[in-house]
């Protein structure tokens, strides 16, 4: 039940963040949105495009947002970048505010030559030293707005090797209000992320407690928790709670440089693979990384290198794929929907390398596709799990029927063998102290006997204890019931006839049939009868019946074996034995068996078991030419006994004898 829940609990959060993760922005609220193709832009350290002289016609056209190291790699000073927009009379009595995607590495930001912000400080009173990859938001006074043309002049300064520029969106002038309530949902949702990142960590960190033997749920577990905390580092909430920059991206970027080990190391503990050569050099080199940036106190240093870190992500991705494929060939399971999630996955990547770099203006999805890695590699253990527990399960059942198995033997033995055995005892005893030799190689004659009754019912004793703990048979197989029944009915045991549809097959325990139809001639209170035939017929459905028809002259008899037959034992006789084997027989076959007196003297036994026949060959039996004949000459009506016996008498002198046939039992 604990197990159900989780998945509810899962699959409605996982449907509930992807279904809308994107929060409806009011029409209202926006504006005039700024990004577009239509900026100017200038590569010049000096600050004469804040002049009103300056022409702005001789800027060069660029795309905003973007990365601006792509358009001139060698340039390392002050960028500008310039657009004009217009505030209608309606927009210009709003407090406004301009909202500015993630900024690499300082911006100052002017509307109308006056600045409004620096560097995640509004107005540039006290400018952060390192802000990059940060959103921005920047009130706009109300009087320094104009109804009609305003100008916008970003100035971006970056020492970072790949990126330069607006990178993200959005860039717009909003209400005040809108800017900072957008800025916060994007952090719940991030944040919303992480909570179902850790809550799947402690799950499977608890399942390791209790199944210890399981190392990829405490490997998942850890990548899960690695991740999080990455992602939480990298929320904007956090610097509600701690101000500070380096500190903050430190922790990222150490959480960063050990994900990849983590995420190898729960592949091989998945697939059971042994770690690679070098594995533990790798792992020890993201530690030397580590150590390397807490001495080398620069954000800017840190951010160039996983710049060109961040590459070899491709490498393990691309190690990933290459195991789970070889397991695939493999038929491992849960390699399927692990190669599924590594393309997601992988996808992500590209796309994440791609904008940080600044050549794709898109929303990240890497968040979205790691979450949609780890759902889909807790359904894949979370079915190995289950997959593991019926294994258990059945071998729990195994034992279970072997300890049941043992505890009937041990009944029946009981049962059956104690009464002998002291009988033995006894005989033995007097055969000790008896001094007449007549009477001693009587006595041993009785316990020679004693012994062989004794050998004959452990055999059924045995048989009947494995067949009661059995809930199906082992296998069936499918075969033409004719050419298999001519094979099982023992030569001269029987008189029998046949009349069944050649094209009629039976798909059962094929031995088990063998079993009970040779059990069933060879029962030893059938001997006892003057006559004992077997009529083997079909129903309409198709289904075989092996009708027995024992005749005896002394009713008593009859009803005697018809009262054992359906009688429920309190005391067990070595022929109770033998008819209980046949009882369970049928259970197992799904068969059915009846029994009924017939005129006081006959004792009929019907075992219908399944067969298969088509559809179009199902039709009565047809008769022999005499029959017809005869049936065709009866024209007045008989009295029932007369008719009775007149099928018997047809029935007795139509028997076909099938010779030559091995006796099996």
């Amino acid at each position: 039940m604990k197990s159900i829940a989780f998945y509810r609990i899962l699959i409605f959060g996982f449907f509930l963040l992807t279904y809308n993760c994107s929060r409806s922005t009011d029409e209202t609220t926006v504006v005039l949105r700024l990004d577009g193709e239509d900026w100017g832009i200038y590569f010049n350290n000096n600050a004469d495009i804040l002049s009103n002289e300056f022409n702005a016609n001789n800027l060069d056209i660029t795309t905003v947002p973007s990365n601006f190291r792509n358009l001139n790699r060698s340039y390392r000073g002050a960028i500008w970048i310039r657009k004009s927009f217009d505030i209608t009379t309606e927009q210009h009595q709003k407090s406004l505010a301009l909202q500015l995607g993630k900024i690499y590495q300082s911006d100052e930001v002017f509307v109308n030559g006056v600045l409004i912000g620096k560097n995640n400080s509004a107005f540039g009173k006290d400018p952060d030293e390192f802000a990059f990859g940060r959103p921005r938001i920047y009130p706009i006074p109300h009087d320094l707005l104009l109804e009609g043309e305003n100008v916008l002049i970003i100035k971006i300064d970056s020492s970072l090797s790949t990126s330069a520029g607006i990178i993200t969106g959005p860039i717009r002038i909003v209400t005040y209000e809108e800017a900072l309530n957008g800025n916060l949902y994007d952090s719940l949702v991030e944040l919303i992320f992480v909570g179902f990142y850790l809550f799947i960590a402690l799950f499977f960190f608890i399942n390791f407690f209790n199944l210890r033997d399981k190392k990829e749920y405490l490997s998942f577990s850890i990548l899960a928790l690695i991740f999080s905390a990455y992602e939480l580092s990298k929320n904007e909430v956090h610097f509600f709670l701690i101000n500070h920059f380096v500190i903050l991206k430190f922790i990222e970027y150490s959480f960063l440089l050990i994900l990849p080990y983590g995420f190898i190391k729960f592949i091989q503990d998945f697939f059971e693979l042994k770690p690679f050569k070098y594995q533990k050099i790798y792992l020890l080199t993201q530690f030397f990384f580590i150590a390397v940036f807490v001495l080398v106190h620069n954000p800017v240093f840190w951010y160039n290198f996983i710049g060109y870190w961040d590459i070899h992500l491709l490498v393990v991705i691309a190690y990933a794929i290459y195991v789970t494929f070889i397991k695939l060939r493999e038929q491992t399971r849960g390699s399927a929907i692990h190669l599924l999630a590594l393309v997601y996955l992988l996808y992500s990547i590209l796309k994440e390398i791609l904008i940080e770099r600044g050549y794709l203006n898109s929303p990240s999805s890497l968040e979205t596709s790691f979450l949609v890695y780890l759902i889909l590699m807790t359904l894949a253990l979370r079915f190995q799990f289950l997959m593991m527990k019926r294994k258990l399960q059945n071998r729990y059942e195994r034992l279970k029927e072997a300890d049941s198995l043992r505890e009937k033997i041990f009944y029946y033995m009981d049962a059956m063998i104690s009464g002998p055995l002291k009988s033995m005892k006894d005989k033995l005893i007097s055969y000790r102290e008896s001094t007449q030799k007549a009477k001693d190689k009587n006595l041993v004659k009785e316990v020679i006997e004693v012994q062989s009754s004794i050998d004959n019912v452990m055999d059924d004793i045995i048989e009947l204890s494995r067949l009661e703990v059995l809930k199906e048979v082992p296998f069936k197989e499918q075969v033409n019931f004719i050419s298999f029944i001519n094979e099982v009915i023992p030569e001269d045991d029987i008189t029998y006839s046949i009349k069944v549809n050649p094209e009629t097959e039976i798909h059962n325990s094929l031995d088990l049939i063998n079993s009970v139809v040779v059990r069933l001639v060879d029962f030893p209170p059938f001997k006892e009868f003057n006559h004992n035939d077997l009529i083997i017929t079909q129903d309409l459905r198709g289904n075989v019946h092996f009708r027995f028809l024992l005749f005896h002259s002394n009713p008593k008899v009859s009803q005697r074996l018809f009262s054992d037959l359906v009688e429920n034992y309190n005391t067990l006789t070595p022929i109770k034995v033998k008819w209980a084997i046949i009882l369970e027989i049928v259970r197992l076959l799904g068969a059915k068996i009846d029994f009924k007196i017939i005129k006081k003297k006959y004792l009929k036994i019907d075992l219908g078991i399944s067969a298969i026949v088509p559809v179009s060959e199902l039709q009565p039996v047809k008769e022999s030419p005499s029959t017809s004949q005869s049936s065709v000459a009866k024209t007045q009506k008989e009295d029932w006994k007369v008719t009775l016996k007149r099928i018997w008498k047809f029935l007795k002198e139509t028997e076909i004898k099938i010779p030559n046939f091995k006796k099996k039992k």
